[in-house]
């Protein structure tokens, strides 16, 4: 469920949509909040969490003058200008540590294609919480079964797919998670990932591939631009130190 809030009744069409005429009554003309109501409507559809809505734009994309940023920013817009029109369905893998912008960017452009009004569904699902879902849809008194929850990544035209990697899954969920990713390959519809991980051994001495297992790391590089976000400072960590809140 999104946590994006719902659009208030426009006072001048009282939520119809239509609005009389000037001079003739039985006449009726769109309301001009149709657009942002529209607007509105996909991005609680995308399932933007709140926290990243409505301040995450490209343009709010702090890159502090750092070369690697900008470039990422700029490969970001890039991908989002050439939308639909994306390179045979490839998405992008956004690689680097904890607070170096890489969720900002992948939300920006989500946001940034709906308020332009670029065509598509948009989706954003949290690589975590999409486990604990699977993994909560074995208990037969589930109340949504599997397909019901793999369904809307297998069918948005854009999924982004945050925090790959941030818990190892168990082969079945690895399978359903290689369905998913497959399925959309097929389908060419593009998917922008998110991962703490690289292909260079972390901190805890594993690779991405280590994470997600070769299957999927082998269709990545078939399925994304990379771009890797490295030697940046954690933004959370210089917010609080500042005394600054995001």
């Amino acid at each position: 469920m999104s946590s994006a809030l719902l659009p208030a009744t426009c006072a001048r069409c009282n939520g119809s949509g239509w609005v009389p005429l000037s001079g003739d009554s039985l006449r009726v003309e769109p309301c001009g909040c149709q657009g942002d109501l529209r607007r509105r409507q996909r991005i609680s559809a995308s399932n933007i969490p709140r926290r990243y809505y409505p301040h995450c734009t490209l343009e709010t994309f702090y890159d502090k003058n750092n070369a690697i940023l900008k470039s990422a920013r700029n490969r970001v817009r890039e991908f989002v200008d050439s939308w639909p029109m994306t390179n045979e369905g490839r998405g992008l893998l956004l690689m680097g540590g904890c607070g170096a912008g890489k969720t900002h960017l992948a939300v920006a452009a989500l946001v940034e294609i709906i308020h332009s009004g670029k065509p598509g569904r948009v989706l954003f699902c949290n690589f975590q919480e999409l486990i604990q879902d699977i993994q909560a849809s074995f208990d037969a008194d589930a109340a949504v079964g599997k397909s019901e929850i793999l369904r809307p990544l297998l069918e948005a035209d854009l999924l982004v797919l945050d925090e790959l990697g941030s818990v190892k899954p168990t082969q079945f969920v690895q399978d359903l998670l290689y369905y998913v990713i497959n399925s959309r390959y097929n389908t060419v519809r593009p998917t922008i990932f998110t991962t703490n991980a690289t292909d260079e051994p972390g901190a805890d001495g594993q690779r991405l591939v280590d994470k997600i297992g070769e299957r999927l790391r082998s269709r990545l590089y078939e399925m994304t631009e990379q771009i890797v976000i490295k030697g940046v400072p954690d933004h959370r960590s210089a917010n609080k130190q500042s005394g600054n809140i995001l």
